[in-house]
């Protein structure tokens, strides 16, 4: 039986190759699609043709091949981390605003009031945009260990099987 010479990739280049591909794909079928007066969804079908097109060569050649993948990455996501985030944020319990009631009359109490009660809202305001910033970034981070997956820890497991393959066909 002959050896098989094994092939390692890095998952490394690995990603950052996958992210200038889609990139590359996606601009150039929008440039491609401008002159022809192609919809968005008619691009965004293509685009994703073309990228499931690579996708499933990488996989044949990689297991014909005998590719293998190193992991040099690492966990991006792990309990520790998602600690540390909770630990850094702000702590806002509750606060209550005073039933003040000027009673109709004009005067200088409701402007200083107003502009308080303004103040106070985009104090909130900035509160409210922080937390939406970090409610994102766990998204993105979630997006990108769930891609991570797919695209490192499930394409390892598919390669662990290439001698199988190779041996069949």
């Amino acid at each position: 039986m002959k050896i098989l010479q094994r092939y390692f990739l890095e998952t490394r280049f690995l990603s950052y190759s996958t992210v200038v591909i889609v990139t590359l794909v996606v601009l150039s079928v929008w440039i491609s699609g401008v002159g022809s007066h192609r919809s968005l969804f008619q691009n965004s079908i293509l685009s994703t043709s073309i990228l499931a097109a690579v996708l499933f060569l990488f996989i044949s050649l990689g297991l014909y091949y005998g590719l293998k993948l190193k992991d040099n990455i690492g966990p991006i996501v792990n309990r520790e981390k998602i600690t540390e985030y909770k630990k850094k944020r702000p702590k806002v319990d509750s606060f209550d605003l005073p039933d003040i009631s000027f009673g109709g009359e004009a005067g200088c109490g409701e402007l200083i009031f107003s502009v308080i009660l303004w103040i106070l809202f985009s104090v909130v305001l900035v509160f409210l945009l922080y937390f939406l910033g970090v409610f994102f970034w766990i998204v993105i981070l979630l997006f990108t260990a769930t891609l991570y997956w797919i695209f490192f820890r499930a394409l390892r497991l598919v390669f662990k099987i290439q001698g199988i393959v190779k041996e069949t066909y």
